[in-house]
């Protein structure tokens, strides 16, 4: 099974897709939901990098007094 490609609309006896929805007006709300996004999607790696942070601090404080 695969996942259709675009909404059909039946209306009276014919079927029709719809518009394309304009999803965001100003370039600075696409270039905010890119971001978000890319924060989204990497947030594994930054959960590792900020563990390997966690552990050479915690390894640093382990000598001192």
């Amino acid at each position: 099974m695969g996942v259709p490609q675009a909404i059909v609309v039946r209306k009276g006896a014919q079927h029709f897709a719809p518009p394309p929805r304009d999803h965001d007006a100003t370039p600075i709300a696409q270039h905010l939901r890119d971001v978000l996004a890319v924060a989204i999607g990497m947030w594994p790696l930054t959960g590792v990098v900020l563990l390997a942070l966690g552990l050479l601090w915690a390894a640093g404080m382990n000598g001192a007094p």
